[in-house]
């Protein structure tokens, strides 16, 4: 198996195993510390990821390095490596200290007094800040093993820390159910795995100097490419975040819990995404760097393809059987409050991952300015656009706003790549490979859901229905991936079997 195929389907199983992971430990978190606390947790990820643009783009920064450094014992890359070091571990101990000293101030100053016990949140929050200091630092080492192009070891690093934070804290809630013993959880399941993250890469790429260091040159040969990729970062931060932080501070932190719900089964979407885009990364950087043209715009092509198909098994379940899926999931309850902007939500992140592989391109040639300004021309509407529906209608007018986005992004990101980077046309793009596979969906999954609603109701009715649209899906979806991709597939069941 190549690299390339062996990355992509070890990000796959990774995603896959923390899909599966949520899909069982969501419910449980939900019923038994209810939708308020379960906003908390959200409003948490929300803040984890938006400290996550202080990473300054190093993470990628760093993967770029090693991923083209042919030196021996890629010693070219082991100035920018020892500063990463000093940085990340620096960054964490100054991030934990704000945070902690400042709980009081962001829980009083953000919450809906009437709807939340600012007490208890300054709490959460104090916890939180020793849990983000202790997870800051991940990011290099993935960084680092991606850019060895070790995402096997990656995986089976990222499933188990997964795995352990998320089954030790629902054993947590079922001895306690408290919130604070959760989140202290969570800060100890942090350090496990950080520590964990910092043994395996020095395992992985033994001949580097993992002690901290700084190195001013390092700095200034990369700092360009740094400062590009962090400005996409601050600028998918408030993209990707500002939704719910502007439920938090409008809406009660029930509809924050509602949303967070809906947002976290959309993405799904953006799990088998990343585990494509990830992969590809490299492999675009590769065949840019060496001049083959053809052979970039088959993977482009091919990328496509694979990831409409796959993302769809995730879409179009909760495009139209979002409803039954969240009150078997959760409860009827969490259903009624959640499906509508689910269902939103999915539409714009299959969207998104119809614009990923373009926008994937464009920072592996080293295009990064070409989609800096799109993104920074567009968070400016999208907000006043976000900050105005969110008001009329709630957290379905958030996920309006973030299938309008997502759209707009097709409809202009697509072309501009095509046109300025690839110098190809979009419309075949458009006709013979985003437009088969959403009108393959849609009938196939809508036909379904239209039948199932006249029979009488029921969870088996409805599971039956879902069954075999995705059978159906997945049958002639696999006839449209194109024959090298068929190849890959029947290929890799082949080795399946044979082991």
């Amino acid at each position: 198996m190549t690299t390339l195929r062996r990355n992509i389907f070890a990000n796959l199983a990774g995603g896959t195993w923390v899909a599966v992971l949520t899909l069982v430990i969501t419910p449980l978190q939900v019923n038994l510390l209810g939708m308020e606390a379960y906003g908390v947790i959200g409003f948490i990820a929300v803040l984890q990821i938006a400290i996550g643009v202080l990473d300054l783009g190093l993470s990628s920064t760093i993967t770029r390095e090693l991923a083209g450094d042919h030196s021996p014992d890629r010693t070219r890359s082991q100035p920018l490596l020892s500063t990463a070091i000093t940085f990340y571990w620096g960054l964490a101990a100054v991030i934990g200290l704000i945070l902690f000293t400042s709980a009081g101030s962001i829980a009083s100053a953000w919450f809906h007094q009437k709807s939340a016990d600012i007490a208890v949140l300054e709490q959460a929050i104090q916890v939180v800040a020793i849990f983000l200091a202790l997870r800051w630092p991940v990011a290099l080492y993935s960084g680092v093993l991606t850019g060895v192009q070790r995402m096997d070891v990656l995986n089976v690093v990222k499933i188990s820390a997964v795995s352990v934070r998320m089954l030790g804290g629902i054993l947590v809630l079922l001895a306690w159910r408290d919130l604070g013993a959760f989140l202290a959880w969570t800060a100890f399941s942090a350090l496990v795995e950080v520590l964990v993250y910092a043994v395996v890469s020095r395992v992985v790429v033994p001949a580097m100097n993992w002690r901290p260091g700084f190195s001013l040159p390092a700095l200034r040969a990369v700092w360009g490419f740094s400062l590009s990729m962090s400005a996409l970062a601050v600028l998918a931060m408030g993209i990707t975040q500002i939704d719910r932080l502007l439920i938090s501070k409008m809406l009660p932190l029930a509809d924050l819990g509602y949303y967070s719900l809906a947002y976290h089964a959309a993405t799904a979407i953006s799990l088998i995404l990343s585990a494509i885009s990830s992969a590809m990364m490299p492999s675009f950087a590769a065949a840019y760097g060496a001049g083959a043209w053809d052979t970039l715009l088959r993977r482009y092509d091919n990328a496509n393809r694979l990831t409409l198909f796959v993302t769809g098994f995730a879409l179009f379940p909760l495009l139209f059987f979002g409803e039954p899926l969240l009150a078997i999931w959760v409860n009827e309850d969490a259903a009624a409050g959640a499906w509508r902007s689910l269902a939103l939500l999915a539409g714009g992140f299959w969207m998104g991952a119809a614009v990923s592989n373009a926008f994937t391109v464009a920072v592996a040639c080293r295009q990064v300015g070409l989609i800096l300004k799109i993104s920074a021309l567009s968070v400016a509407f999208y907000v006043l656009i976000l900050y105005w529906m969110i008001g009329v209608w709630g957290i379905e007018g958030a996920g309006a706003a973030w299938l309008l986005l997502n759209v707009s992004y097709v409809l202009v990101v697509v072309p501009m790549v095509h046109r300025a980077i690839l110098n190809i046309s979009t419309m075949p793009w458009f006709f013979a490979t985003l437009l088969p596979f959403a009108l393959l969906g849609g009938t196939i999954f809508g036909l379904s859901r239209l039948f199932v609603s006249r029979l009488p109701s029921g969870a088996w009715v409805e599971s039956i229905g879902l069954i075999l649209s995705v059978i159906v899906y997945g049958g002639l979806g696999y006839l449209l991936l194109g024959t090298g991709i068929r190849a890959d597939f029947i290929g890799m069941f082949r080795r399946v079997s044979r082991a």
